[in-house]
């Protein structure tokens, strides 16, 4: 069952700032996490039930098993990664929540 990791970023108040730097260090230390088999990125547009939205990007890596992701969080990239994304809730002032999940198998139809 794959396991994933999501990251859930609220709006930084530095937007541009953060967007470059997002692009161009942190997704660049993601790539060399151990057991990545895929990543994804997600910008949060609004809600279908309008209002503010709570968090401004998601993203959320996947991994094949819970102990490839263990592996993962262990490494030296991933403690990497770890400050860098400490230091960009400091320098651009966002917020982050950090989880972690199993993918569940679709129910039989």
């Amino acid at each position: 069952m794959a396991a994933k990791l999501v990251a859930l970023w609220g709006k930084p108040q530095d937007v541009p700032g953060f967007d470059a730097h997002y692009r161009n260090t942190h997704l660049g230390i993601v790539k060399r996490w151990p057991n990545l088999q895929s990543y994804s990125v997600t910008r949060i547009t609004g809600s279908p039930l309008g209002g503010e939205v709570p968090y401004y990007q998601i993203f959320e890596a996947t991994f094949a098993t819970e102990e490839h992701l263990r592996e993962a969080l262990r490494s030296p990239a991933m403690a990497e990664a770890g400050r860098d994304a400490a230091e960009m809730v400091r320098r651009f002032g966002a917020t982050l929540t950090l989880l972690t999940g199993t993918e569940e198998a679709e129910p039989d139809r």
